[in-house]
């Protein structure tokens, strides 16, 4: 590892931690949520949820090889699951159909979307959390229904949101932790995810957001009020036919790996296939659960984000090699992994390439309608993200830019992602 990176990991602190601690400190606190209700006592067969214990992490060059690593704390205590709002329906009235294209929901066979990770598929869970990584404020949400700031790390839509209304599932994936759900939208599908968060549960810990371990937690309560709503059949037939998409990584590699200069104590092979041993565990309890479809959005090119050029001094004429290779190396790790699940009984799963989508329309942003791939459109585009874009000025055109802050994608780019999703959906749902 080179001292520019590990110089990088340090400057990654201060402009994703630092900055945010110090927007904590002048900022009204969240407010705290109340005390969760006690979850619905499950049926006798399913008392308690299955445990995914993460694999032990990687020893450190101090430690003695004999000694074991201390266990890791349990997970943060999340927001109760918001009580369901069940509109009025006369009797035999025939539930609303969703929006978009009904006909392809029917033949794909897709009808819940499933969703966990980080920033990139949050739609606004952080909003309910004591967290500084947050996105529900001006100028996040400029082009969303109704110039709206819902918590999405975007200017708009996710991509995730798109893929729902392209399947004819809805307009859009609300949160779990949305006080608004309602109970159409619970059997369509939810995001658990929290901005922040990564495989390795520690990323999550420093902001204060919900671990991926806690996501599967949270994937047990959902079931159970599947359960309850619709019975123990039609639930597990509801989460047998749905699509798990998860998309996290990026935030281990940058806010933990480099940034904790953990380099120093292990290899960054040793450091991927710890990461890559919890993904076989997360899909382990996933399948437990009932997960049948899987579908894993693979890292972006690191180096070329706004913020990567902007701390390690490349300019806006060239990525970092060293942070692209990072991401390179990790995908295949998990494209390795991925192929192996196949070989599983009743599981499919599928990988969604954003790598080479971000680096074709970096080296070529007029064949996808781009004018700006080197910098965001919030602020001056090369270091803000999160607290530090609040209030910013943006853009005039927020569809020709790659990036919409110095390290999320614009709606447009996400628009680009949902192409390859779709192709995924229809692998998964047609082989």
């Amino acid at each position: 590892m080179t001292k520019a990176m590990r110089g990088f990991g340090l400057l990654i602190v201060v402009a994703l931690l630092v900055g945010e601690l110090h927007c904590a400190r002048t900022a009204p606190p969240a407010d705290a949520p109340a005390t969760p209700p006690q979850s619905p006592e499950p049926p006798a067969d399913q008392q308690t949820p299955p445990q995914a214990p993460g694999p032990t992490p990687p020893p450190r060059r101090q430690r003695s090889p004999h000694r074991r690593a201390p266990p890791p704390p349990p997970p943060k205590q999340d927001p109760a699951p918001p009580r369901l709002v069940v509109p009025p329906q006369e009797p035999g009235e025939a539930a609303p159909a969703p929006p978009g294209n009904g006909m392809i929901n029917r033949t794909m066979g897709c009808t819940t979307l499933l969703v966990f990770g980080d920033s990139t598929v949050d739609p606004g869970n952080n909003n309910h959390l004591a967290t500084t990584a947050r996105a529900n404020f001006l100028p996040y949400g400029l082009n969303f229904f109704g110039r709206r700031p819902t918590g999405r790390f975007s200017n708009g839509r996710l991509a995730t949101d798109m893929l729902a209304e392209r399947l004819g599932i809805g307009r859009t994936i609300p949160g779990f932790f949305d006080p608004n759900l309602r109970l159409l939208q619970l059997r369509r599908g939810v995001s658990f995810a929290s901005g922040g968060s990564g495989y390795d549960d520690s990323t999550a810990n420093r902001l204060n957001v919900v671990s991926l371990t806690a996501q599967m937690h949270n994937l047990f309560r959902y079931k159970l009020l599947i359960r309850t709503l619709l019975g123990p059949r039609r639930a597990e037939r509801l989460v047998n036919r749905a699509t798990f998409i998860i998309s996290t990584g990026t935030n281990d590699m940058l806010s933990i790996y480099l940034a904790s200069n953990q380099s120093s104590a292990i290899s960054t092979a040793v450091y991927e296939n710890y990461l890559i041993a919890h993904v076989a565990n997360y899909t382990q309890v996933m399948r437990m659960l009932g997960g049948r479809r899987f579908i894993f959005v693979g890292l972006p090119p690191m180096g070329c984000l706004p913020i990567a050029r902007t701390l390690l001094g490349t300019g806006a004429d060239r990525c970092d090699e060293n942070l692209n290779q990072l991401a390179n190396s990790f995908n295949s790790k998990l494209v390795q992994l991925l192929n192996f699940i196949n070989y599983q009984n009743q599981i499919k799963t599928s990988y969604i390439d954003t790598y080479t989508i971000i680096h074709e329309a970096t080296a070529d942003p007029k064949n996808f309608g781009l004018s700006e791939v080197s910098r965001g459109c919030c602020g001056s585009g090369v270091i803000e993200v999160a607290q530090t874009c609040r209030g910013r000025r943006t853009c005039g055109d927020p569809s020709k830019y790659l990036y919409w802050d110095a390290v999320h994608p614009t709606e447009r780019t996400n628009q680009l992602i949902t192409d390859v999703m779709m192709d995924s959906i229809r692998e998964l749902y047609n082989s």
